[in-house]
């Protein structure tokens, strides 16, 4: 198979999830699961299969008292043809961004008349979204979510923007689904306009659409651009899209599910949504009143398949830098918008394990002047890429192997001095899933934190008369690796 022929395959893949599913089983990625209960045993065997560092696609059909044909399927976005580096530590980050480059120009979505999403509609009375498999995923979980790989998109009534972001659904009733959006992301504040002119806020959402949606739905895009548009340049053509009966937003022809609605602001209505596990490894959103999803239609293919992306303790392997580069999309903006503000000499930009996509941003810097670090310390917290969620930055010199957990400790253990290479700066904007936030400031709907800054660096003044590192050469040791690699197995690297 040549590499454009992959190359190829893979955009194919990335724009179409049914072809992706077929393209998985071939290459004996997927696994079929039959006669899995939803209550809880769908959500056992999901993070079950997290253990491994690339688990398999799992598509469950014959769902314990579900309308036959109709399936769930996780971990499509770490189908392996869909990431051509992963696993490949640093040089990921780099090709990724390189990737995001290339297609940076967002392709603007193509209208069609009818799509597959169509084959199927219930309106009014009609409507009942119980019908589709909504799993309880964990048994402290507040009740079904169908929406943990979708998109809930809103036009802005200001300037027409569209936005489709993913933000956890609950089922409420057949006609009833519950949004949990936190403070101040782009959906929260396109609601918030139309409340604050008394209406209800028009909201479609769609459930099993193309990979590359969900990627790019899951991730932070810039405020007025659209993700059905970045998504296109990301495949290279337009994302074709249908005009919903009911709200007139753009709905991906051939989604899965799609269902069209409103939502009142909450003082109209609201009801109890949560808790839910969230990715932090926690229940700490709670349960709380939130504002509701009414809705007006529904439209599905035939035997249509539920996609779904639970979050998930980031401790087990399949976490970490998976669903398909969450974590690497954050790593690579990161880096883009360091070197944006004008910050020199960066050389990666990584998240450390166990502190998902957010937590820990560890970035090495090759240093270049006085006050350097602290440059690329401040701005790696109070950039967009990095202003939600975050805890730790820890910045080191260009020799650490940030990819190595060990390597940064050790930075941390033998470079840095806490007292006089500590920033600690306090009122960052967090949000309801950190488990840090205290009850009373919760309650007080201030979901902010404090944020540490080490620069585990050789202080920049005396940094050449530090103590030089006992260590072969990196180049040196490549070069004897080579020699003797077909001698010694011990010193091959692991493909």
């Amino acid at each position: 198979m040549s590499g454009d022929n992959t190359e190829a395959m893979r955009l194919a893949a990335l724009g179409d999830l049914r072809y992706c599913l077929e393209l998985a089983e071939e290459m004996g990625a997927l696994e079929r699961v039959s006669g899995a209960d939803p209550h809880l045993e769908i959500g056992a065997l999901y993070e079950l299969s997290l253990g491994h560092e690339v688990p398999p696609v799992l598509l469950f059909d014959d769902i314990k008292g579900c309308v036959p044909g109709h399936r769930i399927v996780t971990n499509v976005r770490d189908f392996p043809l869909l990431n051509p580096h992963r696993g490949k530590g640093l040089d990921e980050v780099r090709a990724y961004r390189a990737g995001m480059k290339d297609s940076a120009a967002p392709i603007d979505p193509e209208f069609v008349a009818d799509g597959p999403v169509f084959e199927n509609r219930m309106t009014n009375e009609a409507v009942d979204s119980e019908i589709f498999p909504a799993p309880q995923w964990h048994e402290d979980d507040g009740g079904r979510y169908i929406g943990t790989e979708h998109l809930v998109i809103m036009r802005d009534p200001d300037t027409g923007w569209v936005n489709a972001g993913t933000y956890r659904v609950q089922v409420h009733d057949g006609k009833t689904l519950g949004i949990m959006i936190e403070p101040g992301k782009h959906g929260d504040i396109i609601r918030r306009k139309y409340w604050a002119r008394g209406e209800a806020c028009p909201v479609a959402i769609t459930i099993g659409q193309a990979p590359v949606l969900s990627t790019v739905g899951a991730t932070t895009v810039s405020s007025g651009v659209s993700e059905l548009a970045v998504a296109g340049g990301r495949i290279g053509r337009p994302i074709q899209v249908v005009e919903g009966p009911v709200t007139g937003l753009p709905l991906p022809a051939d989604a899965e599910i799609a269902f069209e609605g409103v939502m009142p602001p909450p003082e109209e209505e609201a009801r109890t949504e949560g808790p839910f596990g969230e990715w932090p490894g926690y229940y700490a959103s709670a349960e709380r009143p939130e504002p509701v999803f009414r809705v007006a239609a529904c439209y599905h293919r035939d035997d249509p398949i539920v996609t779904a992306m639970p979050p998930a303790k980031p401790t087990y392997p399949g976490t970490y830098f998976g669903t398909a580069g969450t974590a690497l999309f954050r790593a690579a903006s990161l880096w883009d918008e360091l070197e944006a503000a004008g910050v020199p000499g960066i050389t990666g930009v990584w998240k450390m394990p166990g502190g998902g996509s957010r937590f820990i941003d560890v970035v090495a810097v090759k240093q270049l002047h006085a006050g350097h670090v602290k440059m690329a310390g401040l701005v790696a917290v109070g950039c967009s890429a990095a202003a939600f969620a975050g805890r730790m930055t820890i910045i080191v010199d260009d020799d650490i192997d940030i990819t190595n957990p060990a390597e940064v400790m050790w930075a941390l253990a033998t470079r840095w001095d806490p007292k006089t290479q500590t920033d600690i700066i306090d009122d960052c904007r967090s949000g309801n899933i950190d488990p840090r936030v205290p009850p009373e400031k919760r309650k007080a709907r201030n979901l902010t934190g404090s944020r540490i800054i080490i620069y585990a660096v050789r202080p920049y003044h005396w940094k050449d008369e530090f103590p030089a590192v006992n260590m072969v050469d990196r180049d040196y040791g490549e070069e004897v690796r080579r020699k003797w690699g077909d001698i010694l197995p011990v010193l091959r690297k692991e493909a």
